[in-house]
């Protein structure tokens, strides 16, 4: 399936990811759909991502990367103790290009290997919250969808006329899935508001349609290709695992604010078509906060500036030759207030 992508808003990414407990007032929060009680203004969002990697091995480096839609989403108040959301959200993300050759020692030759792969999976999401007193509960669901290729090509010296060979596959995905969430604030002296939040999202199968085909040809780029063999309209399963995250969060008032989560999904159960993969439960801690020099400053906007940092480490989803890959980082964001006048937003 790919990489598995964050999908809080930039404001949280800037605070380490930190998301569960913060009800922000003005910027939709769907990691956790009880914080849409939280919205007092209409939110209106769309993110932007750019991604570099550098991947190396112990005698080469290459840089990876791409540009992409984050997150689009709505979110808006229904009443003084109900929220609303909906948007677009990614899920998974998979892109690679790799090559390795190696000696054929029965067939005397050099064996060149490439391996192509591209896709993704994102969700529609609708979902709303109501709050009694301090708690506020929440849910969202929708569809998750996509589409994952990849292929896999094995090329032979062109003198020694073997067969090379191409396996391409493409599978298209599709499910609905569903989430819940709580959130309970309690106002404390002088200003200070502790939040506690969790959330759960359930296990879901998404029916998935597969086709691949086999192929031969000589690498000269004269010989035609013969097809092998094909598989049209495979159908079957893929289990998405369950997921689950805590949250707390204490704020004084709109001057700053610092949280810790903890997010834990249970990889390991993933199968597609029956099969398992190279994954293992994953899990993440995360701290982080912001701070407003000067929430109330009118004639100075860069004492309104909002500066976010956080930190995260846990275990990535995958697990490879008995190694559990694991993730670190550290963030910085900053937040500058656009003024507002009759005519604009």
């Amino acid at each position: 399936l790919g990489n598995v992508r964050d999908q809080e808003n930039i404001a949280n990414r800037g605070m380490g990811g930190v998301s569960i407990a913060d009800d922000n007032a003005q910027i939709a929060n769907p990691t956790n759909p009880a914080t849409y009680t939280g919205l007092k203004l209409a939110s209106y969002q769309v993110g932007l991502v750019s991604h570099l990697a550098t991947l190396k091995s112990e005698n080469a480096s290459n840089k990876v990367g791409y540009s992409t839609l984050a997150y689009v989403n709505i979110g808006f108040p229904i009443s003084k103790n109900m929220g609303f959301s909906f948007g677009l959200l990614p899920v998974t993300s998979a892109r690679y290009n790799m090559q390795t050759v190696d000696s054929n020692k029965e067939a005397q030759s050099l064996a060149t290997h490439s391996y192509y792969g591209g896709g993704g999976i994102q969700k529609v999401y609708i979902g709303t919250a109501y709050k009694i007193g301090d708690v506020s509960i929440g849910v969202n669901g929708g569809y998750q969808f996509g589409n994952i290729t990849n292929s896999s090509e094995s090329s032979f010296t062109d003198s020694l006329y073997i067969l090379s060979n191409n396996i391409y596959g493409r599978t298209v995905l599709g499910g609905f899935f569903w989430q819940v969430g709580g959130l309970y604030t309690k106002a404390l002296k002088h200003e200070y508001i502790i939040k506690i939040g969790a959330t759960y999202h359930g296990a879901t199968y998404m029916n998935a349609k597969k086709e691949s085909h086999w192929e031969s040809f000589l690498d000269d780029n004269t010989t035609p290709v013969y097809a092998v063999d094909s598989i049209i309209n495979s159908k079957g399963k893929v289990l998405m695992p369950q997921k689950i995250a805590f949250g707390v969060m204490l704020a004084h008032g709109d001057h700053w604010q610092i949280g810790a989560d903890y997010n834990f999904a249970n990889w390991k159960s993933y199968t597609s078509y029956g099969f398992a993969d190279s994954m293992d439960n994953s899990s993440t801690f995360k701290i982080g906060g912001s701070f407003v020099p000067d929430v109330n400053s009118v004639n100075n906007y860069w004492k309104r500036r909002t500066f976010r940092a956080g930190f995260y480490t846990g275990k990535d989803i995958f697990n490879f030759r008995n190694t559990h890959l694991s993730k670190t980082a550290g963030t910085l964001g900053i937040g500058y207030p656009i003024r507002r006048t009759n005519n604009t937003i």
